[in-house]
């Protein structure tokens, strides 16, 4: 027994492994991806803020896990949100608070923490934030166990009828009709290469994540290989999800294919993000 229970434990020490060594141990690397991605951050936090303006948050607390260079929580803070953003790399908090500096963010709009999105209520008050957003997703990177521990932490710390909003979710029933993948994400200064292959039976993703660096100018650039890293990712369908924020104090109330279009889910949807509120 105890030897299957440590087997277990590795397994799972194995998943947080990867992710660990992408964006802490490399986070100087993963920060490139995160600059690319502004720009589509400033359009998550516009979009975001619609909604919660909607349901009556306007410029509310808001907690922002994990928050990595801050792209949502600094356009939210310039959108009058008091934001809190916790994220497990120094290296990136460091560029979050470089990032609100440089936008000249109001002082107390926004705060960043290095911490553990598993241990929340380490460094955070109960009940204290009207919000907490998972942008571009982190679920799945770790154990179905360590879903849940973020889920419960999550609403230990968002107060009776907050929210918690998630975007970015893949969608396990597309995966399961599409398992190979190939996907490429690029900006300025940086190329990776996502190549996956799909475990029906775990519902997980397994794959590579290859990162090349640009080098000289536009139109006569050349590629320099900068590292790869393997990864393995437990992808939820919606009704997968339900059950599991259910047991953690939530309640779902809405799921969209983005908070951006608010166009329904659909069974068929590559991507996901749904509300839920605090019960």
């Amino acid at each position: 027994m105890r030897k299957a229970q440590a087997f277990l434990a590795s397994q799972r020490q194995g998943r947080v492994d990867w992710a660990r060594n992408v964006f802490v141990r490399n986070a100087k690397l993963y920060q490139l991806v995160l600059e690319g991605m502004w720009e589509r951050g400033e359009e998550d936090a516009v979009a975001i803020s619609s909604y919660l303006a909607e349901e009556g948050l306007k410029g509310c607390r808001v907690l922002d896990v994990p928050c990595g260079i801050g792209r949502v929580a600094v356009p939210l803070a310039r959108l009058g949100f008091e934001v809190t953003g916790i994220d497990l790399s120094p290296h990136l908090i460091a560029e979050a608070e470089k990032k609100a500096a440089q936008f000249k963010v109001a002082s107390g709009r926004a705060r960043f923490l290095v911490g553990d999105m598993r241990d929340l209520s380490e460094r955070l008050k109960p009940t204290s934030f009207d919000a907490a957003l998972n942008v571009f997703t982190s679920i799945g990177y770790g154990s179905e166990e360590d879903d849940l521990r973020f889920f419960r932490e999550a609403r230990a710390v968002t107060r009776p009828g907050g929210l918690l909003l998630i975007s970015g979710l893949r969608n396990r029933d597309y995966i399961a009709r599409n398992p190979s993948q190939n996907v490429y994400e690029e900006s300025r200064k940086l190329l990776v290469l996502d190549t996956y292959s799909f475990d029906s039976t775990r519902s997980r993703e397994k794959g590579l994540w290859r990162f090349y660096l640009k080098r000289g100018e536009k139109g006569g650039e050349a590629l320099k290989f900068a590292g790869e890293f393997p990864v393995d990712i437990r992808v939820y369908a919606p009704h997968e999800l339900v059950p599991r924020l259910e047991a953690a104090g939530w309640k779902v109330k809405e799921t969209y294919e983005s908070f951006t279009t608010k166009s329904p889910f659909r069974a068929d949807s590559p991507v996901y993000a749904l509300a839920a509120k605090a019960v």
